[in-house]
């Protein structure tokens, strides 16, 4: 018998409306494809993934706390742009996994 494909379910806030997002594993490669793919942000990821650019910017929370771990040049690239808060991550590195279920997803402007 196939097994139930697990559902994640979180809002996403972006230029002042709120969107509703479902979505299942594997389903989308990372956050960004994600937002790219349902909300059309303009100079969004301009990078292509890579995590250099930080214009994927996302600040990203949760009753029980988000804690993803950092890959690839997040780190030096989020410490470059010295985020005010530990939520904040760049989309394109944050992998769509449960863990993203019922958070709130911010997508930040950047400069």
């Amino acid at each position: 018998m196939r097994e139930p494909r697990i559902r994640i379910l979180f809002t996403v806030l972006y230029a002042g409306d709120e969107y509703t997002i479902q979505t299942f594993p594997g389903e989308y490669r990372d956050l960004k494809t994600l937002i790219e793919d349902k909300l059309y942000p303009e100079d969004f990821g301009q990078c292509g993934g890579m995590g250099r650019c930080a214009t994927c910017m996302v600040e990203i929370s949760s009753p029980d706390g988000y804690s993803g771990a950092l890959r690839r040049n997040e780190a030096t690239t989020l410490s470059r742009m010295s985020p005010k808060s530990g939520n904040i991550r760049l989309s394109c590195q944050v992998e769509i996994d449960s863990e993203l279920a019922n958070t709130l997803v911010s997508v930040l402007e950047t400069i």
